[in-house]
């Protein structure tokens, strides 16, 4: 064996994750590989991270995500563009703040409103700086190549720039107001939540009959009771009830309508209505109307102008309009109210009833449908332009289900409540003047003017990503360069709450789109296909894996999983893809230390090889084009195991030709290349082993070549290979080594064929042969008496099973049914097998009987 030059003398028998992976990163990072600026002479391509909360470490759905992203930027560093990947954080409003509360209540013993709020900011602050550490140094062993330069989080001063001038602009224009309206109230967080951030699941509770007096002095109703009677989930809320209503269709009430009863404890009289919208099956058919309390009882307050009445304070008890039951919680005031009601004779039948309830997706606290005064915005007029470019194909999306969904849910949007009563976030730029003034300004307008104690929503700040984070609303030359961004992945659970916003916000501040394309990946599960989850213990942290199985290994099996659809994690792709890993090692140990010395011009087996790489790589390149991930690295593992390795190195190593050695390390170098997006830390290191003298990243990635194609050495490799495998299958199962002497099979390449199956070829052979089948082709051994009894035997179980093939297909074929709605092409199949199998029954049939 020789040394190439370049090369270390020593090649380690394994490669070493630990010893490589943070050498090369630093390395990438210091020679600014991960840099990008706008180059007119070069076509852009921009990824902007969906920004992770700044509230703990990264999880495996980061990973997956990162790795989707860095994979595709990677490879359009390698296709020729500007690529980048531009990194930043989010300052995730209601869930840091919810981190920090009870940080400060289980360390100090205090709430936020003891602090105050200056020094609670400063303590979110210190939070968000220190996870902000640890996310960054996560995505760096994660192999992230994002231009670190570029770094932007949700609260720099820039950013808070643009925020205030999509606030002050969407006012401006009629698009932003405040009005008294419904929100899903946390009285924990004691702030307002979007429909988006409820998290509703089934619970078992009571209905209750609640009985309201008439008192109206007209008698009894037409029961004969002296009250009407309502059931509700929520008996605390009648304290709040300004009407009673029941269908108009209904003929049990029609002599209710127009009479008045009164609310129990408050001595509230109130009236009896008819509307459409009460459901004449729900309990007994009457509702009672608590416009403060409930969304669809506001509306139909508002059709009939009934002034709403709010019982509860902020953190959920009863108000000073709840009456004796003022002070209580939500739960208390609930037993309460229904025990007073019991002892006045006023409550009628309790049932069991099952509900849906609403929970804070922050901290799991019940929501309460409170009436509250909030921003919001107008969001039809920004929905319509958003529909137009979706249906237009304006913006791709993998899977297209999800771009459906999304004209789906924009074409049924509601007005956007964007306030929130908290404290850390962007503070809402509006202004009150001494004298009733509201000016949206982002500094002060003058002396005696107060800013909005509100903050916004996370999302109102996070929908201006991929503008904001370029610069807007200056007009930058990386503004210019980069946007409209070229693709977005993100997870299905926020296509409503970021996608379909950054859509409709970089429509409108932008006139275009703010990205090409859209990939929805799949969610990481548990191994026993649940979502996982800190209560119930079931995590999987990226950074252990990384640690076990190395970065480029779980980075592989993490793609070659990821689909359309959801899957649980499987620790066998990580080992999967540390065997990937072991295989490439060896095969490149063996390139950079063998001598290969063959005769001739290039080989058949060198074409092959060649004109298969050349179809892996369009294939490889096509399928990550269209985001089909798992598919991609099928195909390369596929190409890289089992024909360059299983294959083409057994032939090099037997039957090389004076090319091999440069096809074998060419090959090797284009699967580097291929792979090197993906596995970037491996690829690396086994290049610069062969010698490389420019980084992988640096290099351009294989393309197609249509005059590399080569079917006739295609078809003669796949002759190759299955009569080497027929030789192989029948040394197996007759137990036989050594040599054998053989017929050489047509269409296959002679020394190849003879080297591998360890068969010497001859001119003729005696009577007592084997022929075993090898695709369309049959290959024929000669046997001695012991092999020709095995060959018999193995050939009559061989003759049983093809029969009953030909059976099958033959019923299959006769049964009318199955021929006329079949789809062709599956009719076409069924006939071509029939066809080959009774081609080789009649074959194995014409041997047994020879050696017979």
């Amino acid at each position: 064996m020789s040394q190439r030059s370049g090369i270390p003398s020593e090649i380690p028998k394994t490669y070493n994750p630990e010893g490589v992976e943070g050498r090369l990163y630093r390395e990438w990072e210091e020679a600014g590989l991960f840099d990008a600026d706008p180059d007119p002479e070069r076509e852009p391509y921009c990824i902007v991270v969906p920004p992770p909360n700044v509230t703990g470490a990264l999880h495996m759905g980061h990973a997956l995500n990162n790795t989707i992203q860095d994979t595709l930027v990677r490879r359009a560093r390698m296709k020729g563009f500007e690529a980048l990947w531009l990194p930043g954080m989010d300052h995730a409003s209601i869930a840091l703040q919810n981190v920090v509360e009870r940080k400060l209540q289980r360390e100090e013993g205090k709430t936020r409103f003891d602090v105050g709020r200056e020094a609670f900011l400063e303590k979110c602050q210190e939070f968000a700086d220190e996870s902000r550490k640890t996310i960054l140094s996560q995505m760096r062993r994660m192999g992230a190549s994002l231009d670190w330069r570029r770094l932007r989080f949700t609260m720099d001063e820039g950013y808070v720039e643009a925020v205030n001038e999509a606030f002050i602009r969407l006012y401006d224009e009629g698009l932003i107001y405040k009005g008294n309206r419904i929100t899903n109230w946390c009285p924990k967080d004691r702030s307002a939540i979007s429909d988006l951030e409820v998290n509703y699941e089934s619970a078992d509770g009571k209905l209750y009959g609640l009985r309201y007096r008439f008192s109206d002095g007209k008698g009894p109703g037409p029961d004969g009771e002296s009250f009407a009677e309502v059931f509700s989930t929520r008996p605390e809320t009648m304290l709040g009830d300004v009407a009673l209503v029941v269908n108009p269709d209904d003929e049990r009430y029609t002599e209710l309508v127009g009479r008045r009863v009164t609310v129990p404890f408050v001595e509230r009289e109130i009236e009896v209505f008819a509307d459409s919208y009460v459901d004449p099956e729900f309990g007994n058919g009457v509702l009672k109307v608590t416009p403060a309390h409930d969304p669809n009882d506001f509306e139909i307050g508002e059709r009939m102008g009934l002034e709403p009445v709010n019982v509860l304070n902020p953190d959920g008890t009863i108000n000073e309009n709840g009456a004796r039951f003022a002070g209580m919680s939500r739960e208390e005031a609930r037993k309460a109210v229904v025990a007073a009601l019991d002892s006045e004779g006023l409550l009628g039948e309790v049932r069991d009833h099952t509900f849906r309830i609403g929970k804070c997706d922050r901290c799991g606290t019940v929501i309460e449908p409170w009436l509250s005064e909030q921003w919001w915005v107008s969001m039809k007029p920004l929905a319509e332009r958003a529909i137009e470019s979706l249906e237009r194909g304006e913006i791709t999306v993998y899977p297209d289900s999800w771009r459906r969904e999304t004209v789906r849910w924009l074409s049924n949007i509601h007005d956007w409540n964007v306030s929130r009563q908290l404290w850390w976030g962007h503070r809402i730029p509006v202004w009150y003047g001494p004298n009733g003034e509201t000016v949206a300004s982002k500094e002060s307008p003058g002396e005696g003017y107060e800013q909005d104690p509100d903050i916004l929503d996370t999302w109102f700040s996070s929908g201006l990503w991929p503008f904001a984070t370029l610069g807007w609303p200056e007009e930058t030359p990386d503004l210019d360069y980069f946007y409209p961004t070229s693709l977005l992945s993100t997870a299905r659970e926020i296509m409503y709450l970021w996608v379909a916003r950054m859509i409709m916000n970089g429509l409108h501040f932008r006139g275009e789109v703010p990205f090409r394309k859209v990939n929805v990946h799949s969610i990481v599960l548990a191994e026993d296909g649940t979502k996982m989850s800190k209560s119930k213990g079931n995590t999987i942290d990226p950074l252990d894996l990384f640690d076990e199985y190395g970065t480029d290994a779980v980075r592989f099996g993490l793609l070659y999983q990821s689909s359309t659809q959801d899957f649980a994690y499987s620790y066998e792709r990580a080992q999967m893809g540390r065997a990937f890993v072991t295989k490439l090692w060896n095969a490149m140990r063996f390139i950079a230390t063998g001598v290969f010395e063959g005769d001739g011009e290039a080989s058949v087996s060198d074409r092959w090889i060649e004109s298969a790489f050349n179809r892996c790589a369009r294939d490889y390149d096509a399928l990550l084009e269209e985001c089909e991930f798992s598919e991609a690295m099928r195909r390369v593992y596929d190409f890289a195991w089992h024909e360059f390795a299983d294959w083409y190195i057994e032939i090099a190593k037997t039957s090389p030709s004076s090319e091999t050695s440069d096809v074998l390390r060419r090959v090797f170098i284009g699967i580097l290349k291929l792979l090197h997006p993906v596995m970037p830390f491996a690829t690396e290191e086994m290049a610069r082993t062969l010698g490389a003298s420019e980084y992988l990243m640096r290099q351009p990635m294989p393309v197609y070549d249509p005059a590399l194609d080569d079917a006739e050495a295609e078809r003669v490799l796949a002759a190759t290979k299955a009569a080497v495998g027929a030789v192989r299958a029948f040394r197996n199962e007759a137990n036989v080594s050594g040599e054998l002497e053989g017929l050489l099979p047509d269409g296959v390449e002679a020394d190849v064929f003879s080297k591998l199956a360890g068969v010497r070829v001859v001119e003729r052979i005696g009577a007592s042969r084997a022929a075993l089948p090898a695709g369309d082709a049959v290959v024929e051994v000669a046997l001695s008496e012991e092999l020709r009894r095995g060959e018999i035997s193995r050939l009559e179980k061989e003759v049983s099973r093809v029969a009953g093939e030909v059976s099958r297909a033959e019923k299959k074929l006769a049964n009318e049914k199955f021929v006329e709605r079949a789809p062709e092409p599956v009719v076409a199949a069924e006939r071509e097998k029939l066809r080959a199998n009774t081609a080789l029954l009649e074959t194995l049939r014409t041997r047994l009987e020879e050696y017979l």
